[in-house]
């Protein structure tokens, strides 16, 4: 596909540039707008060829710039919603010229009259004959950066004001345009060729603000662009109803595949679930879409029927091309949710509540139900298992599932049996595995291992975890965990039904699966894992510097420490073989930084870039420009990542590689306005933490009280301010304090693993309280960062991610300074500890590992969540020697 456009492009003097995604064609002196009014052609894969042959001559004899999707998978992948839910159905985009927006929508909407396409939920339709759509948005990328550093898509009215420019769930015009296609203010009047409802009348997406909401909607958006069904004033006036009976109360997902709504029936009062499938979204290969999972799952509800545990069918009904199926609301929690909110389910509860022998008897139990009926469910996770008050079980979500021979393709990595995707006919057997896999989540806190290509090595992985965090358990639940997720279905049938009898209970399992061992440490492993997630860090710095096929529609380089080049480049200059690659960086780092305002802060702006450009001027003599200095803005916060404490923590790092004044300035100021209380706040950097789980992210060192004592600890020590002295003092014997309560809650049944994290937890206050025991030479405070640490070293193994920032990586780091205070072994052991839990969460071999990021997906060249910052954690380790990057007492390598 990509090459036969590119081929017909160039025959007629345009400009063809192709990445992974697109390929865009450009006419030579063709000026665009940053943005404007932008036309979307809709298609299916089946259908993208015969749609470029009807409007291909017309683009170019429009004299348009447009883009097209490479291939028909990649659309088919666009169509999924998986990627990314504003991309769907955009097979084209055209940039036309501003003066004929309506001539060129109208002219593609007569050539596609009768083509049938996913809807683009972020646009309005040209007429409802035809996929074609438009919306106001940007021709070339337009940014500006966040608080995290991130570049965000905007649009810039005429004034300067700036406005979301990414595609969004819903049609929305900027105040300072008119919609071209109705030639008055935006949303006022009803589109024309909008789609009927059902009552018969045309559905007005917009309002005169331009939000494109219903008009009178109260309590959620249903729909825009094309209407939805219902007429919106039902027996509640006001409020948003779906086929003119089921009145929205919230919101439950909303997204490109189709929204999920509860609601209220009006005939009977009860309360209910609303799912709707989307027209041709997520289209496989065989033309089958989402609509079909809908009917599938009123399928699979009929045979059900009756079945207690599992949800009633009341209604499915079609608007448009789209369908809604309405079942019986049975609960708000599930599984993924109560777990994180609650804590672990274990054989011994311990009065908790969360038995897992009653939570495997219940599972069993529906399942045999739903067999007996003839269904395979094929789709048991944590996310389908709902949970009401008295923690009794539904299982939701029978999309996929098999009955009467027939079954819809699909299949949930980690949870579903490794050749479901294959297509084969599905057995009982097969939910026995995923049944596995939803105990494993609810004993141990972590999803299946994923990052692996090889099943079977993922499979391996999440056993090596299990046995990582029951050390030696072959009995109870737990113990049948292994044989669950046998890959020989008698073996997970055999253990199903030692549940079914019982013999959990009475420890009575039988032998079964072989159990897998994990890694155990050594110093040739160390450096076989160093000198390989090197090699990987080189790697991810290459793909750096080469940058986007087409940096027109890219968005500017990341430069920041977190998950930017400045954090990735520091870490390669602690490494003599990689410190050539580490110059290249700091040299390419300097030249795109963006000529815009960022942040000042440490890890998501110019101070933390800035410490890694002076480091790599200082070590290895780079020909790398000095950076303009670093202005506080108004109103920073205070903590270490993102505000003061890290500014001037950095300024102070800054000071020593580099004597200018104006480091040691800023840092003055930074501990000024801490000291006087000039800071906003930070409660929007997370989430709240949950009482009793040992979170403490106001008092952790990423966004807390810990990193800032460590600041104004650090800007004593330097400068001799007896106000930074004595606030930090005071704030790090507040935290000895409540370091010694966490480490009690740790060890609590609720207890989860942030609680133990360095951003969030545990891991950053002991790091604090060992600069305070270096300062002050008291043993107090060793006291309670060692009590603290056998704490952190105790929840680890429940720690789901192996990233610096939330994960495993972090704690280890923590077990280092304490091993490093107090040359003790113990702390030296656990941070090899530490290393096993890794390599059990990673892909790979022992001595090859592809470390996940925090996604869980693949790894990524973030210092923050991927491979660097591990990198980091393992180079000190081997050394037994230095501290922790970016913080006070760090010093470069030489």
């Amino acid at each position: 596909m990509a090459e036969r456009v590119a081929e017909i492009a160039e025959s007629e003097g345009r400009e063809v540039y192709v990445d992974d995604t697109w390929v865009s064609v450009h006419r030579p002196g063709l000026d665009l707008p940053a943005q404007g009014w932008k036309l979307h052609v809709s298609a299916r894969p089946g259908t993208l060829v015969a749609t470029l042959d009807r409007i291909l001559p017309l683009l170019f004899h429009l004299d348009c710039d447009f883009k097209v999707a490479r291939s028909t998978s990649v659309l088919r992948e666009l169509n999924s919603g998986d990627v990314d839910p504003g991309a769907v159905g955009k097979a084209v985009t055209v940039y036309p010229p501003q003066d004929r927006v309506v001539k060129v929508g109208r002219v593609l909407a007569a050539a596609l009259a009768g083509y049938a396409a996913p809807r683009v939920p972020s646009d309005r339709r040209v007429h409802r004959s035809a996929p074609v759509y438009y919306r106001y948005g940007p021709f070339v990328p337009q940014y500006r950066v966040d608080e995290n550093g991130d570049w965000e898509l905007v649009l810039i009215g005429p004034d300067g004001e700036f406005l979301p420019g990414a595609a969004g769930p819903e049609f929305r015009c900027p105040p300072w345009a008119s919609d071209p296609f109705r030639q008055v203010t935006p949303g006022s009047a009803a589109e024309p060729g909008g789609s009927r409802r059902p009552d018969g009348k045309t559905d007005d997406p917009g309002r005169a603000d331009g939000s494109g909401r219903p008009g009178g909607e109260t309590a959620v958006s249903p729909e825009s662009g094309d209407g939805v069904p219902g007429d919106g004033n039902g027996p509640s006036e006001g409020v948003p109803t779906l086929g003119g009976r089921y009145r929205l109360t919230s919101g439950v997902v909303r997204g490109a595949r189709g929204n999920v709504y509860r609601a209220e029936d009006t005939t009977s009062g009860h309360r209910v679930v609303v799912k709707e499938a989307r027209a041709y979204v997520g289209e496989n290969a065989d033309g089958m879409d989402l609509r079909l999972q809908i009917r599938n799952e009123r399928r699979i509800l009929q045979a059900l029927a009756g079945v207690d545990g599992v949800p009633g069918l009341i209604d499915h009904f079609r608007h448009g091309e789209d369908e809604f199926l309405v079942i019986t609301e049975e609960g708000s929690r599930d599984l993924n949710r109560f777990v994180n909110e609650h804590g672990l389910f274990a054989d011994d509860p311990r009065g908790a509540g969360r038995d897992l022998a009653v939570l495997a008897t219940q599972l069993v139990g529906l399942l045999d139900a739903v067999h007996a009926r003839g269904v395979v469910v094929r789709d048991l996770s944590p996310k389908n298992v709902v949970l009401d008050d008295d923690l009794r079980c539904t299982l939701v979500d029978f999309g996929n599932s098999r009955y009467d021979g027939f079954q819809i393709p699909g299949w949930t990595p980690g949870y579903s049996v490794p050749d479901q995707h294959t297509g084969r006919p599905s057995e009982p057997a097969d939910d026995y595995f995923a049944l596995g896999g939803v105990l494993f989540f609810a004993a141990t806190g972590m999803h299946p291992i994923g990052v692996d290509s090889d099943p079977a090595r993922n499979l391996e992985r999440t056993l090596m975890s299990l046995a990582a965090l029951f050390p030696g358990v072959t009995t109870g639940v737990r113990g049948l965990i292994p044989r669950l997720l046998s890959l020989d279905p008698a073996e997970r049938t055999a253990a199903a039904a030692d549940i079914r009898h019982g013999r959990h209970r009475t420890g009575r399992v039988t032998a079964g699966a072989a159990r897998v061992v994990p890694p155990r440490f050594t110093p040739d492993l160390l450096d076989a894992v160093i000198a390989h997630t090197r090699d990987e860090c080189v790697r991810f710095a290459e793909k750096t510097m080469a940058g986007p096929a087409d940096p027109r529609r890219s968005a500017p380089p990341v430069t920041h420490v977190y998950g930017g080049s400045a954090g990735l480049g520091m870490e390669l200059l602690h490494h003599p073989d990689t410190e050539a690659v580490a110059g290249d960086l700091a040299r390419w780092t300097a030249e795109v930084i963006p000529p815009t305002r960022l942040p000042s802060a440490l890890f998501f702006g110019r101070t933390g870039t800035e410490l890694f450009l002076s480091t790599a001027r200082r070590m290895l003599g780079a020909d790398v420009p000095a950076a303009d200095p670093i202005e506080l803005g108004d109103g920073e916060r205070g903590d270490h990542v993102h505000g003061l404490a890290g500014v001037g923590a950095g300024h102070l790092l800054l000071a020593e590689l580099d004597p200018c004044p104006d480091h040691r300035a800023v840092a003055a100021e930074c501990a000024r306005r801490l000291l006087a209380g000039e800071v906003r706040d930070t409660q929007d950097a997370v989430a709240p933490a949950q009482p009793g789980t040992g979170v403490a992210t106001e008092s952790g060192f990423a966004h807390g009280a810990a990193g800032i004592a460590a600041f104004l600890l650090a800007y004593h020590r330097a400068t001799g301010d007896p106000g930074a002295g004595a606030a930090a003092r005071r704030r790090l014997d507040a935290l000895a304090g409540e370091a010694a309560a966490l480490a009690r809650v740790l060890r609590e049944p609720a207890a989860r693993p942030m609680g133990a994290s360095w951003c969030q937890g545990l891991s950053g206050i002991v790091t604090a309280l060992v600069h305070a025991a270096r300062a002050y030479d008291e043993e107090w405070y060793l006291e309670t960062a060692r009590a603290g640490a056998r704490a952190c070293l105790g929840i680890a193994p429940q720690a789901w991610v192996v990233s610096q920032c939330c994960g495993l990586a972090g704690i280890g780091e923590m077990l280092l300074d304490v091993a490093l205070a107090t040359g003790e072994e113990e702390f030296w052991r656990g941070a090899e500890r530490i290393v096993e839990l890794m390599l059990t969460r990673s892909g790979g071999d022992p001595e090859h590992p592809v470390f996940p990021d925090n996604t869980l997906e693949g790894a990524s060249g973030s210092w923050g969540m991927g491979t660097p910052g591990v990198l980091s954690f393992l180079r000190r380790l081997r050394d037994r020697d230095g501290a922790r990057l970016w913080t006070p007492g760090w010093a470069p390598p030489r």
